[in-house]
Protein backbone atom coordinates (compact mmCIF):
# COMPACT_ATOMS: atom_id res chain seq x y z
CA UNK A 1 0.00 0.00 0.00
CA UNK A 2 1.13 3.13 -0.92
CA UNK A 3 2.04 6.25 1.59
CA UNK A 4 3.35 9.86 2.02
CA UNK A 5 5.97 10.67 4.21
CA UNK A 6 5.10 13.68 6.05
CA UNK A 7 7.70 16.30 6.14
CA UNK A 8 7.50 19.61 8.40
CA UNK A 9 8.10 22.99 7.66
CA UNK A 10 7.08 26.35 8.95
CA UNK A 11 5.20 28.51 6.25
CA UNK A 12 4.98 32.20 7.56
CA UNK A 13 1.29 32.36 5.69
CA UNK A 14 -2.34 33.38 6.50
CA UNK A 15 -3.26 29.61 6.07
CA UNK A 16 -6.91 31.14 5.54
CA UNK A 17 -5.87 32.41 1.99
CA UNK A 18 -3.03 30.08 1.05
CA UNK A 19 -4.22 26.84 -1.09
CA UNK A 20 -2.69 24.35 0.29
CA UNK A 21 -1.07 21.27 -2.40
CA UNK A 22 -2.95 18.14 -2.88
CA UNK A 23 -2.62 15.66 -0.39
CA UNK A 24 -0.90 17.74 2.14
CA UNK A 25 -1.62 18.01 5.73
CA UNK A 26 -0.90 21.62 7.68
CA UNK A 27 -1.62 22.32 11.26
CA UNK A 28 -2.38 26.45 12.09
CA UNK A 29 0.08 26.87 15.00
CA UNK A 30 -2.13 29.19 16.36
CA UNK A 31 -5.38 27.45 17.12
CA UNK A 32 -3.89 23.18 16.76
CA UNK A 33 -6.34 22.72 13.83
CA UNK A 34 -6.07 20.40 11.28
CA UNK A 35 -7.11 20.93 7.39
CA UNK A 36 -5.85 18.51 4.03
CA UNK A 37 -5.32 20.40 1.30
CA UNK A 38 -6.39 19.39 -2.30
CA UNK A 39 -4.44 22.16 -4.45
CA UNK A 40 -7.46 24.49 -4.91
CA UNK A 41 -9.52 25.21 -1.50
CA UNK A 42 -7.71 28.30 -0.07
CA UNK A 43 -6.64 26.76 4.05
CA UNK A 44 -7.42 23.45 3.01
CA UNK A 45 -10.15 20.98 4.20
CA UNK A 46 -10.34 21.12 8.01
CA UNK A 47 -10.13 17.58 9.88
CA UNK A 48 -10.09 19.26 12.93
CA UNK A 49 -10.87 22.25 15.07
CA UNK A 50 -8.31 22.02 17.70
CA UNK A 51 -7.91 22.21 21.09
CA UNK A 52 -10.47 20.12 23.12
CA UNK A 53 -12.97 19.45 20.22
CA UNK A 54 -12.20 18.00 16.61
CA UNK A 55 -13.97 17.19 13.52
CA UNK A 56 -14.83 14.66 11.03
CA UNK A 57 -16.47 15.58 8.01
CA UNK A 58 -19.54 18.08 9.47
CA UNK A 59 -19.30 16.14 12.64
CA UNK A 60 -18.00 17.31 15.74
CA UNK A 61 -16.15 15.80 18.74
CA UNK A 62 -15.65 17.07 21.90
CA UNK A 63 -14.41 14.52 24.20
CA UNK A 64 -16.36 11.77 24.24
CA UNK A 65 -19.36 13.05 22.41
CA UNK A 66 -19.60 13.02 18.95
CA UNK A 67 -22.27 15.76 17.66
CA UNK A 68 -24.05 16.12 14.18
CA UNK A 69 -24.76 19.80 13.00
CA UNK A 70 -28.40 21.17 13.59
CA UNK A 71 -31.38 19.60 13.04
CA UNK A 72 -29.20 16.85 11.06
CA UNK A 73 -29.36 13.16 11.59
CA UNK A 74 -26.36 11.39 12.83
CA UNK A 75 -25.48 8.01 11.08
CA UNK A 76 -23.90 5.24 11.39
CA UNK A 77 -23.51 3.03 8.48
CA UNK A 78 -21.33 -0.65 7.96
CA UNK A 79 -19.60 -1.56 4.98
CA UNK A 80 -21.79 -5.03 3.14
CA UNK A 81 -22.28 -7.32 6.11
CA UNK A 82 -20.64 -5.83 8.64
CA UNK A 83 -22.58 -4.55 12.04
CA UNK A 84 -22.54 -1.19 14.66
CA UNK A 85 -20.99 -3.24 17.50
CA UNK A 86 -21.79 -1.81 20.92
CA UNK A 87 -19.36 -3.24 23.31
CA UNK A 88 -21.18 -2.20 26.52
CA UNK A 89 -24.16 -0.28 27.01
CA UNK A 90 -26.28 2.78 25.23
CA UNK A 91 -28.69 4.53 26.44
CA UNK A 92 -31.30 7.12 25.09
CA UNK A 93 -31.82 10.44 26.60
CA UNK A 94 -32.36 9.96 30.31
CA UNK A 95 -34.06 6.38 30.37
CA UNK A 96 -32.69 2.92 31.30
CA UNK A 97 -29.41 2.02 30.14
CA UNK A 98 -29.42 -1.50 27.47
CA UNK A 99 -26.69 -3.40 27.64
CA UNK A 100 -28.09 -6.17 25.26
CA UNK A 101 -30.94 -7.56 22.69
CA UNK A 102 -32.46 -10.79 23.28
CA UNK A 103 -34.34 -13.05 21.72
CA UNK A 104 -36.31 -15.42 23.76
CA UNK A 105 -39.70 -16.71 23.14
CA UNK A 106 -40.69 -17.18 27.25
CA UNK A 107 -38.64 -14.02 28.07
CA UNK A 108 -37.03 -16.20 30.42
CA UNK A 109 -34.28 -13.81 31.63
CA UNK A 110 -36.65 -11.24 32.81
CA UNK A 111 -33.72 -8.61 32.87
CA UNK A 112 -34.34 -4.70 33.23
CA UNK A 113 -31.13 -4.01 30.97
CA UNK A 114 -32.17 -6.32 27.89
CA UNK A 115 -34.11 -5.49 24.94
CA UNK A 116 -36.81 -8.13 23.08
CA UNK A 117 -36.47 -9.06 19.59
CA UNK A 118 -39.85 -8.07 17.70
CA UNK A 119 -40.10 -12.06 16.89
CA UNK A 120 -40.03 -13.01 20.84
CA UNK A 121 -42.36 -10.44 21.81
CA UNK A 122 -44.79 -11.71 19.25
CA UNK A 123 -43.96 -15.62 20.36
CA UNK A 124 -44.59 -14.28 24.18
CA UNK A 125 -47.80 -12.72 23.61
CA UNK A 126 -49.47 -15.45 21.14
CA UNK A 127 -48.09 -18.74 23.29
CA UNK A 128 -48.81 -17.48 26.92
CA UNK A 129 -51.83 -17.01 28.82
CA UNK A 130 -52.86 -13.81 30.49
CA UNK A 131 -51.50 -11.95 27.21
CA UNK A 132 -52.02 -14.32 24.76
CA UNK A 133 -54.57 -14.05 21.79
CA UNK A 134 -54.62 -18.05 21.24
CA UNK A 135 -56.28 -18.46 17.51
CA UNK A 136 -58.33 -15.45 18.21
CA UNK A 137 -58.00 -12.38 15.62
CA UNK A 138 -58.72 -8.54 16.88
CA UNK A 139 -58.78 -6.16 14.33
CA UNK A 140 -59.52 -2.52 15.92
CA UNK A 141 -62.30 -3.12 18.46
CA UNK A 142 -63.80 -6.84 16.78
CA UNK A 143 -62.68 -10.25 18.57
CA UNK A 144 -62.85 -12.67 15.77
CA UNK A 145 -62.43 -16.76 16.80
CA UNK A 146 -61.55 -19.49 14.21
CA UNK A 147 -64.55 -20.34 11.62
CA UNK A 148 -67.28 -21.72 13.85
CA UNK A 149 -65.09 -21.75 17.01
CA UNK A 150 -66.60 -20.65 20.05
CA UNK A 151 -65.88 -17.44 21.86
CA UNK A 152 -65.59 -17.74 25.51
CA UNK A 153 -64.87 -15.46 28.28
CA UNK A 154 -64.05 -17.70 31.53
CA UNK A 155 -62.99 -15.25 34.88
CA UNK A 156 -61.51 -16.66 37.99
CA UNK A 157 -64.19 -17.04 40.34
CA UNK A 158 -65.43 -13.40 39.25
CA UNK A 159 -67.90 -12.10 36.55
CA UNK A 160 -67.54 -11.15 33.23
CA UNK A 161 -68.65 -7.15 33.42
CA UNK A 162 -70.28 -6.17 30.00
CA UNK A 163 -71.43 -2.91 29.85
CA UNK A 164 -73.56 -2.40 26.75
CA UNK A 165 -74.90 -6.05 24.59
CA UNK A 166 -76.01 -6.33 21.55
CA UNK A 167 -77.42 -10.55 19.94
CA UNK A 168 -76.72 -10.98 16.53
CA UNK A 169 -77.94 -14.19 15.64
CA UNK A 170 -81.16 -15.22 17.37
CA UNK A 171 -79.88 -17.55 20.25
CA UNK A 172 -78.90 -16.80 24.04
CA UNK A 173 -78.58 -20.45 26.06
CA UNK A 174 -76.46 -21.81 28.61
CA UNK A 175 -74.63 -25.06 29.49
CA UNK A 176 -74.97 -25.10 33.17
CA UNK A 177 -76.73 -27.53 34.62
CA UNK A 178 -78.40 -24.72 37.27
CA UNK A 179 -81.67 -22.94 36.84
CA UNK A 180 -80.76 -21.50 33.68
CA UNK A 181 -80.35 -17.53 32.56
CA UNK A 182 -81.10 -15.52 35.60
CA UNK A 183 -81.75 -11.81 35.26
CA UNK A 184 -80.82 -9.59 38.32
CA UNK A 185 -82.50 -6.41 37.22
CA UNK A 186 -85.66 -5.66 35.10
CA UNK A 187 -86.11 -7.62 31.90
CA UNK A 188 -87.56 -4.31 30.04
CA UNK A 189 -88.47 -3.98 26.57
CA UNK A 190 -87.22 -0.69 24.12
CA UNK A 191 -90.78 0.12 22.78
CA UNK A 192 -94.10 -0.12 23.94
CA UNK A 193 -96.40 -2.37 22.87
CA UNK A 194 -94.04 -3.87 19.97
CA UNK A 195 -92.07 -7.23 21.02
CA UNK A 196 -93.68 -10.35 21.96
CA UNK A 197 -93.09 -12.84 24.66
CA UNK A 198 -92.78 -16.23 22.76
CA UNK A 199 -94.86 -16.99 19.57
CA UNK A 200 -97.70 -19.08 18.28
CA UNK A 201 -95.47 -21.98 17.29
CA UNK A 202 -92.93 -21.24 20.13
CA UNK A 203 -94.50 -20.78 23.19
CA UNK A 204 -93.30 -20.73 27.29
CA UNK A 205 -93.88 -23.81 29.09
CA UNK A 206 -95.10 -22.57 32.44
CA UNK A 207 -95.29 -18.84 33.80
CA UNK A 208 -94.04 -18.68 37.53
CA UNK A 209 -95.00 -15.24 38.83
CA UNK A 210 -94.94 -13.50 42.47
CA UNK A 211 -98.34 -12.97 44.15
CA UNK A 212 -98.40 -9.42 43.11
CA UNK A 213 -100.31 -7.93 40.34
CA UNK A 214 -100.52 -9.01 36.37
CA UNK A 215 -101.09 -5.76 34.38
CA UNK A 216 -102.50 -6.87 31.36
CA UNK A 217 -103.23 -3.62 28.69
CA UNK A 218 -104.04 -1.81 32.59
CA UNK A 219 -106.33 -4.22 33.53
CA UNK A 220 -104.64 -6.25 36.58
CA UNK A 221 -104.73 -9.66 37.57
CA UNK A 222 -103.66 -10.68 41.33
CA UNK A 223 -103.31 -13.71 43.29
CA UNK A 224 -103.04 -14.72 47.27
CA UNK A 225 -100.80 -17.65 46.02
CA UNK A 226 -104.05 -20.26 46.47
CA UNK A 227 -106.50 -21.61 44.10
CA UNK A 228 -106.72 -22.32 40.27
CA UNK A 229 -108.33 -20.50 37.35
CA UNK A 230 -108.68 -23.24 34.22
CA UNK A 231 -109.95 -21.66 30.66
CA UNK A 232 -110.74 -24.29 27.87
CA UNK A 233 -113.15 -23.81 24.69
CA UNK A 234 -116.52 -24.95 27.15
CA UNK A 235 -115.56 -21.96 29.90
CA UNK A 236 -113.47 -21.30 32.55
CA UNK A 237 -113.32 -23.66 35.78
CA UNK A 238 -112.96 -20.86 38.56
CA UNK A 239 -112.69 -21.66 42.21
CA UNK A 240 -115.17 -22.64 44.65
CA UNK A 241 -116.37 -19.04 46.56
CA UNK A 242 -115.56 -16.89 43.29
CA UNK A 243 -117.85 -13.42 42.57
CA UNK A 244 -118.58 -11.02 40.95
CA UNK A 245 -117.22 -7.85 42.24
CA UNK A 246 -118.16 -8.37 45.57
CA UNK A 247 -121.64 -10.79 44.28
CA UNK A 248 -120.91 -14.47 45.39
CA UNK A 249 -121.87 -16.38 41.84
CA UNK A 250 -124.64 -18.78 41.21
CA UNK A 251 -123.57 -22.60 40.95
CA UNK A 252 -126.03 -24.62 38.54
CA UNK A 253 -126.63 -28.32 38.81
CA UNK A 254 -124.27 -30.41 37.66
CA UNK A 255 -126.86 -33.11 35.87
CA UNK A 256 -128.82 -32.36 32.40
CA UNK A 257 -132.00 -31.87 34.75
CA UNK A 258 -130.27 -29.30 37.14
CA UNK A 259 -127.79 -27.51 34.67
CA UNK A 260 -130.14 -24.67 34.31
CA UNK A 261 -131.22 -24.15 37.99
CA UNK A 262 -128.92 -22.44 40.79
CA UNK A 263 -127.92 -25.09 43.68
CA UNK A 264 -125.84 -25.00 46.59
CA UNK A 265 -123.37 -27.84 47.13
CA UNK A 266 -123.23 -29.38 50.61
CA UNK A 267 -120.33 -32.08 51.24
CA UNK A 268 -121.17 -35.50 53.24
CA UNK A 269 -118.60 -36.86 55.44
CA UNK A 270 -118.72 -40.30 56.79
CA UNK A 271 -116.88 -42.16 59.00
CA UNK A 272 -116.54 -46.15 60.30
CA UNK A 273 -116.29 -44.82 63.51
CA UNK A 274 -112.61 -46.09 64.01
CA UNK A 275 -111.30 -42.59 63.90
CA UNK A 276 -112.38 -39.30 65.42
CA UNK A 277 -111.82 -36.42 63.10
CA UNK A 278 -112.40 -32.94 64.63
CA UNK A 279 -114.65 -30.40 62.55
CA UNK A 280 -111.45 -28.55 61.45
CA UNK A 281 -110.03 -31.98 59.91
CA UNK A 282 -113.19 -32.99 58.40
CA UNK A 283 -113.38 -29.46 56.64
CA UNK A 284 -110.16 -29.62 55.46
CA UNK A 285 -110.50 -32.89 53.97
CA UNK A 286 -112.30 -34.02 50.65
CA UNK A 287 -115.69 -35.52 51.25
CA UNK A 288 -116.37 -37.94 49.76
CA UNK A 289 -120.15 -37.15 48.42
CA UNK A 290 -121.53 -33.98 47.48
CA UNK A 291 -125.21 -33.33 47.49
CA UNK A 292 -126.80 -30.59 45.36
CA UNK A 293 -129.34 -28.86 47.16
CA UNK A 294 -131.99 -26.91 45.18
CA UNK A 295 -131.02 -23.20 45.77
CA UNK A 296 -134.59 -21.59 45.67
CA UNK A 297 -137.95 -21.82 46.95
CA UNK A 298 -140.20 -23.06 43.84
CA UNK A 299 -143.36 -25.13 43.90
CA UNK A 300 -141.98 -27.94 41.58
CA UNK A 301 -139.97 -30.78 42.72
CA UNK A 302 -136.02 -30.63 41.92
CA UNK A 303 -136.25 -34.47 41.31
CA UNK A 304 -139.00 -34.94 39.09
CA UNK A 305 -137.92 -31.41 36.96
CA UNK A 306 -134.73 -33.62 36.71
CA UNK A 307 -136.33 -36.52 34.99
CA UNK A 308 -136.13 -38.33 38.32
CA UNK A 309 -137.80 -39.84 40.79
CA UNK A 310 -138.50 -39.73 44.75
CA UNK A 311 -140.11 -42.46 46.45
CA UNK A 312 -142.12 -41.24 50.04
CA UNK A 313 -142.58 -42.92 53.23
CA UNK A 314 -145.90 -44.20 52.32
CA UNK A 315 -144.28 -45.85 48.75
CA UNK A 316 -145.53 -43.22 46.54
CA UNK A 317 -143.67 -41.56 44.49
CA UNK A 318 -143.30 -37.90 44.38
CA UNK A 319 -144.95 -36.23 41.45
CA UNK A 320 -144.02 -33.63 39.29
CA UNK A 321 -147.68 -31.91 39.88
CA UNK A 322 -147.50 -32.40 44.18
CA UNK A 323 -149.40 -29.33 45.26
CA UNK A 324 -147.89 -26.77 47.54
CA UNK A 325 -144.53 -24.92 48.23
CA UNK A 326 -141.14 -27.01 48.39
CA UNK A 327 -139.39 -25.62 51.88
CA UNK A 328 -136.93 -28.90 51.09
CA UNK A 329 -134.94 -29.96 47.96
CA UNK A 330 -131.84 -32.13 46.96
Amino acid sequence: MAFRKLVGSYKDYNLATTVIEDGYLVVDVDTGSLALGDGVTPGGNAISTGGSSSSLGDLSATGSTLTAPTSADLILQTSGAGAVVVNDSFQIGSGSTVTTILDEDDLSSDSATALATQQSIKAYVDNNAGGGTGDLTISGSTISTPSNADLTLTSSNGNVVVEGIRISGTTIQTEDSTAGVQIAGNLIPTQDGVFTLGSSTRRWQTLFVAANTIDLGGATISSDGTGSVTIAAEGAVLPTGSKVSANPISILGATAGTQARPIQNVPIYVSDGSTTFTDAQLLAATAPLNLEFNATVEDVPVYTDAGQTFTLSDGSELGASAAGITLFQF
